[in-house]
C-alpha cells in the first residue's frame, strides 16, 4: 500500500492539476488581450528593483507552472512579496499561483516516492517545508507524509544545513528541542569560526525560536552574533556576494540592535547594482533570495503570516478553494495546544510502567510527540527504521523485537491513561503508523512490548 500510495496521489494532482488548468486556460484568453504588454505599457512606474525582479521570474515560469528546481524558493518569494498590496498587479492570479503550487506537491510526492534511489538532501526538504508553510498548509501532515518529521530526524551534520533545517521546523510552528537549540546557541556564540551565510541562517533560525513565548528568554543571545555579523560588511555595502548579502540582510533586518554596525542603504545598493537590465539576479533561485532581502520580508517573517480565511494576499482574478478538494489535508489556521499522555509497557504481564504528559500543538504526528518524550525522559528513548511510508519503530526503553520470539512493540490510541489491570483490547491498536497518528485533546497512547 505504501508503494502504490504515491501513485494514487500523483494521479490525483494530475487530474487536478488539468482542471485548474482548464479553468485557467479559458480565463487567460481574456487576459492575453488586455494584459499583453502588462510589465512595459500598462504598468509603466513598476520600474524599480523589486518590481523588475517580480516580472522577470514570471517570465521564467515553465508551461508546467513550476520553476524547475526553484519552484519551492520562488513560491516562498511570490507569497512574501504578496504581502505588499503595490505587487498585486505584478503578481501573478490566485488561480496561476494555485497552479504553480500544485507543481510543487507533484514535486514533492514524485521525490518522496523515489527517495531511496535520489535522497532528498536536507536543505531541498527544508526548501520544500518553507514553501508549503508560506503557501498556508502545513508540513506536518503533507498528503500522509510528516515532513519536518523527516528532517528532524536526520539532523544534518553540516551547521549551515542544520540552522536550514531549523528555521523549517521552527516556521511551521513544530517544536523545536532543547538540543537543537543548545546547537544553534554554539554556532550564533562562535560566530567567528562560520561562514556568513552559516551565522545568518541560525540568526534567522534563532529569531524564529524567539517568537515562541517559550523562549523568549533567548532574545539577548542574539546581540552578539548579530553585531559581529554586522561589522563583516564590507566597503562596497556586501557581504561577499549576492547571496550571503542577501541571507544576512534578512537576517540582521529583524534584530534592531544591530542597526548601528551596518549600513542597510549601501548593501541594498550592492545588490541592486548587480541586478542584469531585465531585473534577474543570475538564475530563479538566485533571485528570489535577492528578492526578499529587498523586500524587508525575509524567511524569517513565514511564521507570522496571516493564514486567516480573509487572507487576501493573492490578486484574486479567479476564486477557487484548493483546500476543499483536498478537504482531508486541508490546513487548519487555529494553532492551540492540547495534551495528551504516553505510556509505555513491558512484558505480557507488565513488569514496567511508565508515563509522561505532553503539551503540543494539535495534528502534531505522534512521532514528534515520541521525540519530546525522549528530550523528557532517556525512559522513552527509541529506535526506528524509515520506509517509503513512515517510520517503523522497533526499539524502545532499551528493548528491540524479537520476531523470532514473537516479541512486538504494539501502538494503541486509547480514551484514558491505560490501566494494567484491565488491558486494552487488540482493537484499539492505532490504525496507522506514528508518523500518520495526528494528536487530538483527551488522547492517550500506549506502547506495549508484548508477545502475541
Amino acid at each position: 500500500m505504501g508503494f502504490l500510495y504515491p501513485i494514487f496521489v500523483s494521479s490525483f494532482f494530475v487530474l487536478n492539476y488539468a482542471a485548474l488548468n482548464s479553468q485557467l486556460q479559458s480565463s487567460q484568453t481574456d487576459r492575453a488581450t488586455t494584459e499583453g504588454g502588462k510589465f512595459s505599457s500598462e504598468y509603466p512606474e513598476f520600474e524599480n528593483s523589486i518590481q523588475r525582479a517580480l516580472s522577470w521570474l514570471i517570465t521564467q515560469r515553465e508551461n508546467d507552472w513550476g520553476w524547475r528546481n526553484d519552484t519551492a524558493k520562488v513560491l516562498t518569494a511570490l507569497r512574501l512579496a504578496a504581502v505588499h498590496d503595490d505587487f498585486n498587479p505584478i503578481l501573478p492570479s490566485q488561480l496561476e499561483t494555485e497552479l504553480s503550487a500544485k507543481q510543487l506537491e507533484i514535486e514533492i510526492v514524485i521525490l518522496l516516492w523515489r527517495h531511496r534511489e535520489i535522497p532528498i538532501t536536507p536543505p531541498k526538504l527544508a526548501q520544500y517545508a518553507l514553501a508549503v508553510t508560506a503557501l498556508c498548509k502545513d508540513p506536518r501532515e503533507f498528503h500522509g507524509h510528516d515532513l519536518i518529521g523527516t528532517l528532524q530526524h536526520h539532523e544534518p551534520v553540516h551547521d549551515l544545513e542544520f540552522a536550514y533545517a531549523s528555521l523549517a521546523a521552527c516556521s511551521a510552528k513544530s517544536h523545536v528541542r532543547k538540543k537543537q537549540i543548545r546547537r544553534l546557541l554554539d554556532i550564533a556564540n562562535t560566530a567567528k569560526d562560520h561562514n556568513i551565510d552559516t551565522v545568518a541562517m541560525t540568526i534567522l533560525a534563532l529569531r524564529c525560536i524567539v517568537k515562541d513565548h517559550r523562549h523568549r528568554n533567548l532574545q539577548h543571545s542574539l546581540r552578539r552574533p548579530s553585531i559581529s555579523l554586522a561589522r563583516q560588511q564590507h566597503t562596497d555595502g556586501g557581504f561577499g556576494n549576492v547571496y550571503n548579502t542577501a541571507i544576512t540582510m534578512q537576517a540582521l533586518q529583524e534584530v534592531p540592535e544591530s542597526n548601528s554596525y551596518w549600513n542597510k542603504t549601501a548593501a541594498r545598493a550592492y545588490i541592486e547594482t548587480r541586478q542584469d537590465p531585465d531585473g534577474a539576479f543570475t538564475d530563479p533561485g538566485l533571485t528570489a533570495d535577492s528578492l526578499l532581502a529587498l523586500l524587508g520580508k525575509g524567511l524569517g517573517a513565514i511564521r507570522t503570516l496571516d493564514c486567516g480565511k480573509s487572507d487576501s494576499d493573492f490578486d484574486n482574478h479567479v476564486e477557487i478553494d484548493i483546500a476543499k478538494s483536498l478537504s482531508s489535508h486541508g490546513n487548519d489556521s487555529e494553532i492551540r495546544n492540547v495534551t495528551v499522555t504516553y505510556t509505555l509497557w513491558v512484558g505480557s504481564n507488565i513488569t514496567e510502567n511508565c508515563t509522561v504528559s505532553i503539551t503540543a500543538p494539535r495534528n502534531t504526528s505522534f512521532y514528534n510527540i515520541m521525540q519530546m518524550a525522549m528530550e523528557l525522559d532517556p525512559h522513552f528513548t527509541f529506535e526506528a527504521s524509515e520506509w517509503p511510508n513512515g517510520h517503523y519503530v522497533h526499539t524502545l526503553a532499551g528493548y528491540k523485537e524479537e520476531p523470532m520470539g514473537y516479541h512486538y512493540w504494539l501502538l494503541y490510541r486509547l480514551p484514558e491513561v491505560p490501566d494494567p489491570s484491565a488491558p486494552p483490547a487488540n482493537q484499539l491498536v492505532a490504525p496507522v503508523g506514528v508518523d500518520e497518528l495526528l494528536i487530538d485533546e483527551g488522547d492517550h497512547y500506549l506502547f506495549w512490548y508484548k508477545k502475541l
